[in-house]
């Protein structure tokens, strides 16, 4: 484009390149391309060379040998002077905190309890929670360019308990309907609030929550990988069109941390059809997921 810098003849330049800027963080891969170039390598070569389990960052330099960390904030870890293009900050063995203890924050079951009861599924309504899948990395942005990964994940899908598919005529493949008409959304407070304000009744009584619909259409998997009376969900659509998991999710924040609660919904779930998969093995497949 016209930009200097950016004349790459491959993607080990890229990934050299980046190594700069990975400096001080926790993607820190620095070091490997300072050794590698000491060994007159390319970093993909050196990092080829270790294999399918390759090495976890932050990489550090130790007696001369690259050395990956398992896990941040472990006090156990020896550090010991920093070596070369080693750097070591405080979160490798403390968190960010005066006292290098984390801090963490809880809502107390009184101050839930009146929003849950107000929540929980009622009737035919069963709960729908959402999450990810191991084969598609975070939000899906680099993989749904990849044939293997759409074929695997064509489309959405969801998973439903057989005590719960079976009264509702839904099979693996079939095409279902999950309705939500009770989205509950908040629509003020929090700001100033004193006393009990913050409660869900207290937010209600003040006018500050209001309803909402949603829904989305998925795939079924009808497996006993989830419990009677719970649904799971892809919480994004891999077709990149149409309505997510979250559409049936309630958006009233945590008053302590200000989260939604993403992964907190509820519908009706109904069969609307088969998908085009369901008897086909092209695309995607109904075994269980938890099958090793």
């Amino acid at each position: 484009m016209g930009f200097k810098g950016y004349d790459w003849k491959e993607s080990n330049d890229v990934f050299e390149g980046a190594a700069r800027f990975s400096r001080g963080g926790m993607l820190n891969y620095h070091p490997l391309v300072v050794v590698a170039r000491q060994q007159g390598k390319k970093g993909h070569e050196l990092l080829r060379e270790m294999g399918t389990t390759g090495i976890q960052t932050p990489i550090r330099l130790v007696d001369g040998q690259l050395v990956g960390t398992k896990r941040l904030h472990d006090t156990t870890l020896e550090l010991g002077p920093p070596q070369g293009p080693t750097v070591h900050p405080k979160w490798l063995t403390h968190f960010d905190t005066h006292s290098g203890k984390a801090v963490l924050n809880k809502s107390p079951w009184e101050w839930f309890s009146d929003f849950y009861e107000r929540i929980k599924p009622r009737g035919d309504e069963l709960w729908v929670t959402n999450g990810r899948v191991n084969e598609v990395w975070q939000s899906a942005f680099d993989d749904m360019r990849k044939p293997y990964m759409r074929q695997r994940w064509p489309d959405h899908f969801i998973e439903i308990h057989p005590d719960d598919a079976g009264p509702r005529g839904i099979e693996s493949g079939d095409e279902v309907l999950i309705v939500n008409d009770d989205v509950l959304i908040q629509t003020g407070g929090f700001s100033i609030a004193k006393g009990d304000d913050f409660l869900f009744t207290k937010l209600q009584e003040k006018g500050l929550i209001r309803q909402g619909r949603g829904e989305f259409t998925a795939v079924a998997i009808v497996t006993d990988a989830v419990r009677q009376g719970v649904l799971f969900a892809n919480f994004l659509s891999p077709r990149w069109h149409g309505a997510a998991a979250n559409s049936v999710v309630h958006r009233v924040p945590d008053p302590i941390t200000l989260r939604y609660r993403f992964k907190l919904g509820k519908g009706r779930v109904s069969k609307i059809g088969e998908s085009p998969y369901k008897r086909s093995f092209d695309e995607m497949t109904f075994k269980p997921r938890t099958i090793i």
